[in-house]
Parts: C-alpha cells; sequence; structure tokens
C-alpha cells in the first residue's frame, strides 16, 4: 500500500486518544508527502523544485523524531503489536555529478530482504508496504552513482522504525547533496598563483568574474554540503547502532557507506571553499604553499572514501558501482595533479630544479591519463588544464634545470613519499539537530531521541 494509517503505528490501547490519534494521522500524511515528492524527482534531472523535496522531509522527519521518542518512553505499550514494513529501494543518487552539468571544465582556468524486527514500530497490517525511494534525487533511474547493477532497484523492507528514519535521513543528506549541487557549475578550483599566472600569461582563458553573487552561491553550497555531512554522522551516531540487529538486502545503512558518504561531502564542500578563499584572499595568490597543503587535504578525503568502498567490497556487499568508484578515483588524481602544480612552483621558487620538474611531470603524466578515461566526468577539465598552464611550465622547469640546477629528478615514487600532510580548510560536519517538536501527552521532546 501507498499509505500508512494511524491505527498501524498505535496500540489498540492508546487509539482512544484523540489528540495522540490526530498527531499520529499528520505524521502519516506527512510521509505520504514526502514520497510523492521523492517519486516525482525520481523521474526527472530538474533540480529546481529539490528545495521542496528538502522540506517536505524535514517536516517529517521532525514528527518521526517525534514519534520515535513516544515511542521510546512506552516500549511495553508497543510490545506485542505486529509490525508494519517500510519499504525502500537502494540508490544513492543517480550520475550525481552529470546530472547538474559539474562536468563543464573550469579548472586551470582563471576566474531487500525482510529484517528482524525490534519491536520499534507498530501496526495492524503486518506485510503491508510503504514503497519511497532515498535515492530518487538528481538523475534518472537507468543508472546509479552508488549501488551498482546487481542492486539495480532492489527494494528492502523492515519492521523497524529506525530502519524508516535512516531511509528517510538518508533522503535529506542526498537532497541537501543535490541542492548544494544545483548552486554552482563546476566543483573545479582554478589555478590562481600570481607568478604562475605571470609565467604562462596567454595559458589561461578569460571567464566571467562570479562576483559577489556568484561567492555567496559557492558558500551556501559549500555549507549545504557540511550539513549533509552531519546528517550521515547523525545516522552512523543515532541510528545504526538501533538496527545492528537487522540484515538488510542493501548496504545504504552501513557504517562503511555513510562514512564514504560523508568524506565525499566534505572533499567536495572544501573544494568549493578553495574556490571562495582564492577569489577573494588575493593576498595569499602570491604563494603557492598553502593551495597546494589545502588540494592535498581534499585529495586525503578522496583516498579515505575510496578506502572505505575497498572495505566494503571485501565484506557482503561487492557490487558498488563503478560510477561512484571512478569518481572517487579519478578526483583524487585530478586534485592531486593541481596539488603538484603548485608543489612544482614552491620548489622552483625555492631553486630546488630538480624536484620542481619532477612534480610538474607527475602532474602532467596523472591528467594525461585522466583526459584518456573519456567516460570521466573529469576528462575535460584533465583536458583544459594540460591545454593550459602545463606544458609551458613543464618546459620552463625542464629548461631551468638544464641550464641552471643541473640536479637529478628524484622519481615519482620519492616525491610521493615527500609530500607534505594536507590542510582542511573546513574540517568538520554541521552536526544535525532534530527538530524540536512539543510533545503529546507528556512525551519528550524529539530532539531527545537523538541526543
Amino acid at each position: 500500500t501507498k499509505v500508512i494509517n494511524p491505527p498501524s503505528l498505535l496500540p489498540p490501547s492508546l487509539q482512544n486518544d484523540t489528540e495522540l490519534y490526530a498527531r499520529v494521522s499528520k505524521m502519516c500524511m506527512l510521509r505520504e508527502g514526502m514520497r510523492e515528492k521523492l517519486k516525482a524527482q525520481s523521474k526527472t534531472e530538474d533540480l529546481s523544485r529539490i528545495g521542496v523535496l528538502i522540506s517536505a522531509t524535514e517536516a517529517y522527519l521532525g514528527e518521526l523524531h517525534w514519534y520515535i521518542s513516544f515511542y521510546e518512553s512506552k516500549r511495553e505499550i508497543f510490545r506485542d503489536m505486529r509490525g508494519v514494513e517500510f519499504i525502500w529501494k537502494s540508490a544513492i543518487v543517480s550520475r550525481l555529478y552529470d546530472a547538474v552539468n559539474l562536468t563543464r571544465p573550469r579548472f586551470g582556468l582563471r576566474s531487500g530482504n525482510a529484517g528482524d524486527s525490534d519491536g520499534g514500530n507498530s501496526g495492524g497490517n503486518g506485510g503491508s508496504g510503504i514503497a519511497a525511494n532515498s535515492g530518487a534525487v538528481g538523475g534518472s533511474a537507468a543508472s546509479r552513482i552508488l549501488s551498482g547493477r546487481s542492486f539495480k532497484q532492489r527494494r528492502t523492507q523492515s519492521t523497524s522504525i529506525y530502519v524508516e528514519l535512516g531511509f528517510t535521513l538518508l533522503a535529506l543528506a542526498v537532497a541537501k547533496s543535490m541542492n548544494a549541487y544545483s548552486k554552482v557549475s563546476s566543483l573545479d578550483t582554478e589555478i590562481e598563483c600570481e607568478t604562475i599566472n605571470a609565467m604562462t600569461p596567454d595559458t589561461h582563458m578569460a571567464l566571467e568574474e562570479e562576483g559577489e553573487q556568484g561567492i555567496e552561491a559557492l558558500k551556501r553550497a559549500s555549507l549545504e554540503l557540511r550539513e549533509a555531512a552531519g546528517v550521515f554522522q547523525f545516522i552512523i551516531d543515532y541510528v545504526l547502532p538501533q538496527i545492528g540487529g537487522i540484515r538488510l538486502g542493501v548496504p545504504d545503512l552501513t557504517p562503511d557507506i555513510q562514512y564514504m558518504l560523508q568524506m565525499l561531502s566534505l572533499a567536495d564542500s572544501d573544494r568549493l571553499s578553495v574556490r571562495v578563499w582564492l577569489r577573494t584572499d588575493k593576498n595569499q595568490r602570491k604563494t603557492p604553499n598553502i593551495p597546494a597543503n589545502l588540494l592535498l587535504g581534499i585529495q586525503e578525503r578522496y583516498l579515505n572514501a575510496t578506502s572505505l568502498v575497498r572495505t566494503l567490497q571485501n565484506g557482503e556487499f561487492r557490487s558498488v558501482s563503478s560510477d561512484i568508484q571512478n569518481y572517487m578515483r579519478d578526483g583524487q588524481q585530478l586534485i592531486l595533479a593541481q596539488a603538484m602544480i603548485y608543489l612544482a612552483q614552491v620548489h622552483s621558487d625555492t631553486q630546488k630544479y630538480g624536484n620542481a620538474v619532477g612534480f610538474i611531470r607527475d602532474a602532467r603524466e596523472l591528467l594525461a591519463g585522466l583526459k584518456k578515461r573519456n567516460q570521466s566526468v573529469h576528462a575535460r577539465t584533465a583536458e583544459m588544464l594540460l591545454r593550459g598552464p602545463i606544458e609551458p611550465l613543464y618546459s620552463l622547469y625542464r629548461r631551468n634545470n638544464d641550464t641552471i640546477g643541473f640536479e637529478a629528478v628524484p622519481s615519482s615514487e620519492d616525491l610521493r613519499a615527500r609530500l607534505p600532510s594536507g590542510r582542511t580548510l573546513i574540517s568538520k560536519a554541521v552536526l544535525y539537530a532534530p527538530l524540536s517538536t512539543s510533545s503529546s501527552n507528556g512525551t519528550s521532546s524529539a530532539s531527545a531521541a537523538g541526543s
């Protein structure tokens, strides 16, 4: 069925409480509103209505947190009830970055199974299912960035109210991420260093300046990605311990997936923050040290996310889609290549000419490899960098070493071993706080359930 009726969520002894019954009826109505908006969003790549979906999801969550708090205060009354099955489809996002045209190159330019019930939800319609789609946001259902072909359209169901909470929070976090991506034309940062720009004056293509309004959009998008990361953290801290004994046929609500999604959100947030920083703190453009360290911090986040996927693949779920794996791998290499461009300039400025050649050589090789992967969302960006400052800088640093430095060029392995530690620009997620709603019949506030 597509509607949860209030009687399925209240034990018989409480169904005569008119105030409580009306509150649960409101929650069911809000859930159906959220479900319909998720369903509508799954059929389009138009993100103009994503804010409406976020509002609907948050409205339902406010009541859901209240209901869970009420249930937790009266477990004995709910214990003997049959469970209504909450059904969700597994799919995080369909082609997350292509869906919002984030492939436009600006980088380098100027400017399942039924789970065991924990008794956490109640119902008289055991076996009735309420289908919703946590992965409906941001693209067509034909291909997904998370959950590969073996999970395509796979559904999971559980009588646990905490599973319902987890998938609803996941839908909110994904919607927040998509809303952030819809605010910007690209995640990629530009090469902005006065020395590099002066040495390669003819290699940059002019772009329109973003201006104050564009900078504010970048800031809002970065903040929203950090808010999404906070939702993922809440799922990890509060929801996952509640469903630890439940077997789900999909990987969505597993620690590794949640940590991976959090790392991706923070990495993408930092990419936008670096763009803001480079555009607003013009004094820092005189030195390549700081942007190099910031970019190294971002690529470390991508490495952490990639390692979590590898851990997952060695376990029960082995089919995380190639889309998301390629995005993390190629994104890490792209950011590392950009960091190496700055590091080459650092060593050139300090007259370590051999190191400068080595870093620009490795950046060039990484970008050349990315350019060949035509299906990668980062291929065009790599091509733009290769057509931009890379070749002139490579020729310049080689010429300086051949005529001035006469230094041995370190191997790639030696240079990787000497990479400085990255510096995080925005290191923390914005904590998710459940909405505090007034309670019925003396139950505690919703925020207490998640504290």
